[in-house]
Parts: C-alpha cells; sequence; structure tokens
C-alpha cells in the first residue's frame, strides 16, 4: 500500500447504504496534509459518515483532528455538571481537558458498571449532537478505546437528513416551510433530566435555542431537516403553532427523519475505530450495551457555525 496520509492512499469503501463509508490510508496519530485533508473534507461531503479503523489516538492527537476541520468546542453537557458542582477530573463525564467527553461505564479500578443516569450504557435516541445551543457543532469525533463484540450491543446508527427532506410529501413540505422548532436543553440523549433542570410542565418552561426546521448545508448547499431531539410534551415544539399542531407535525417529522431507508448501523465496534459525522445533515441513535461488558470511548465535537435557514434560501441546484 502507498504511504499513509498521501491522495494515493486513501481507499473510500462506501456502505451501500443512504450514507456511510470506511476510509483506508489515513492515520490522524501522523501529519495530515493540507491537500489529504481537503480530499477528506470532499469524501465527508459525499458520504455524511465516515469510519477509520485501527487508530491509536491520546486525546491531544484526537483534539488535533478537529482542528483540521475547523476546530473543537466542548459539549454544552459538561456546564450542567459543571453547573452541580463537579469538578473537572472527578467525573468522567467532565474529563479535564474541556472538549473532551468521555463515555465510560468502567469504574476507577477498570471494572464494568452498571447503566447509569449519565447514558453510558442504555440506550440514545435519535438525535443531532448538541442542537440545543445556538451554535451547535459542524460534526463529532467519536473514537474507541474499548469496545464489547457487536453481540453485547451498543451499535450507532445514523441517517440521512437530506434524503429525509427530499422524501417529504409536497404537502408536508408546505406544512413546514417558514417554521422553525425549539430546541430543548432539559433532558440527555436517554431522555434523563440533566443535573439542575426540573420538569417542564408548559412550553413557557423550555430553554434553548430556535432552530429552522430545514437548514442549509453551506458545503453542499442542500436542503436538511434539522429537527434536534423529541422527547415528550412539552419538550421541542413549534412555535408558530399550538402545543396539538405542533405535536401532529412533529410526529409526521420525526416519522419521515427515522425512516430505515434513511440508515447506516456501525454495529461491528473494534478498538481504535473512528466516526467523524456531520451533523448539519445527520441524525444518530445507538442501541443500549450489555453494562457488564467494558466500553471506553472518547469524543470530540468539531466547532460549529450559525445554523443557515432555509427559509428565503433557494434549494440547492442539483434539488
Amino acid at each position: 500500500m502507498s504511504d499513509i496520509n498521501t491522495l494515493s492512499a486513501i481507499e473510500v469503501i462506501p456502505s451501500g447504504k443512504a450514507l456511510g463509508a470506511e476510509v483506508r490510508g489515513i492515520d490522524f496519530a501522523q501529519p495530515v496534509p493540507d491537500v489529504v485533508r481537503d480530499e477528506l473534507v470532499k469524501i465527508w461531503a459525499d458520504h455524511l459518515v465516515l469510519l477509520f479503523r485501527g487508530l491509536k489516538l491520546s486525546d491531544d492527537q484526537l483534539l488535533s483532528t478537529a482542528e483540521l476541520f475547523g476546530g473543537s468546542q466542548a459539549a454544552k453537557s459538561r456546564d450542567f455538571f459543571l453547573q452541580a458542582g463537579v469538578k473537572p477530573g472527578e467525573n468522567d463525564r467532565v474529563a479535564k481537558k474541556p472538549a473532551i467527553t468521555i463515555i465510560s461505564n468502567v469504574d476507577g479500578q477498570g471494572k464494568a458498571g452498571v447503566a447509569s443516569e449519565a447514558d453510558r450504557s442504555l440506550s440514545l435516541k435519535w438525535h443531532s449532537d448538541n442542537s440545543y445551543v445556538e451554535v451547535p457543532p459542524t460534526g463529532s469525533l467519536l473514537h474507541a478505546h474499548t469496545v464489547p463484540s457487536k453481540e453485547y450491543g451498543g451499535a450507532t446508527s445514523f441517517n440521512n437528513q437530506y434524503l429525509a427532506y427530499e422524501n417529504l410529501s409536497d404537502e408536508l413540505k408546505a406544512a413546514i416551510e417558514g417554521k422553525n422548532c425549539v430546541h430543548d436543553d432539559h433532558r440527555n440523549t436517554s431522555g434523563i433530566l440533566r443535573p439542575t433542570k426540573k420538569k417542564p410542565e408548559k412550553r413557557e418552561d423550555i430553554t434553548g435555542p430556535t432552530h429552522p426546521l430545514v437548514r442549509i448545508h453551506p458545503v453542499t448547499g442542500k436542503r436538511a431537516l434539522y429537527l434536534g431531539r423529541h422527547y415528550e410534551w412539552p419538550s421541542s415544539y413549534i412555535p408558530e403553532l399550538d402545543d396539538k399542531e405542533s405535536e401532529a407535525l412533529l410526529a409526521k417529522l420525526w416519522a419521515a427523519a427515522s425512516d430505515d431507508s434513511l440508515m447506516w448501523s456501525h454495529d461491528d465496534w473494534q478498538d481504535g475505530d473512528l466516526l467523524m459525522w456531520d451533523n448539519r445533515c445527520t441524525m444518530h441513535a445507538r442501541s443500549p450495551v450489555d453494562h457488564s461488558q467494558a466500553r471506553v470511548l472518547h469524543r470530540t465535537l468539531i466547532k460549529g457555525d450559525p445554523v443557515i435557514s432555509a427559509w428565503g434560501q433557494p434549494s440547492a441546484a442539483a434539488e
């Protein structure tokens, strides 16, 4: 094989599904030339989710990888733990490096523990990372240090939100035109209330930014459905509609967004895997993991840019 991190070394193996590809010939522990970085940006735009295998990255190298694609940003969930009095390094969800999130069910003695309130082993519902902040991350990097074999669960699934929008009926497209969604920050990805948060009883209790239901991808120019996450009323809602209308329309959109035809699942995790996904045009979910099996992954978020609303913007020429 050609030298690592050269254009000639890159091999792209599409998943054959609506998104996703494995990329070979890249090692982010070694310098990545600009021309190779630029090619990876194109490959990412084409496939939305990229899998790199057999990497051994330190946290600093993971952060350096994020720098290649625009920089890193700390997860908002870190703030909720800090507000609850957790100090950096005391909790594996509050790593010493602000832009690193550690997803682990392993205690200080290296023993795997039970499913916890920090969603370490629970299923994760369909969502886009940190949609509940004003400037959500462009993407995410998730690096496997220790993962169980596939029979113990933990499959990470992705769906294509370009296609989710394109496949909507003309009636649904007309129904959502010009409408937005308030993104609730009360719950974590498992639907559990965050530290310091109280259960909302009405829409006025919801905190979080308002984003368009359809956003424009700044690289491809395409429209993508952008729902973030949705739990029981009065979670995220459409401010232009009353509660009943909002829930009914969101139910239709979530059904469209999570259709199996849009999905690819990475169900064969191996130590050293690195997944890179685009939060602007995908959502992801995770199946539950057998909590008796050790599972440790490190994540960083790729720094985002302000959301570009599709309202008042033309669709991409390709559409």
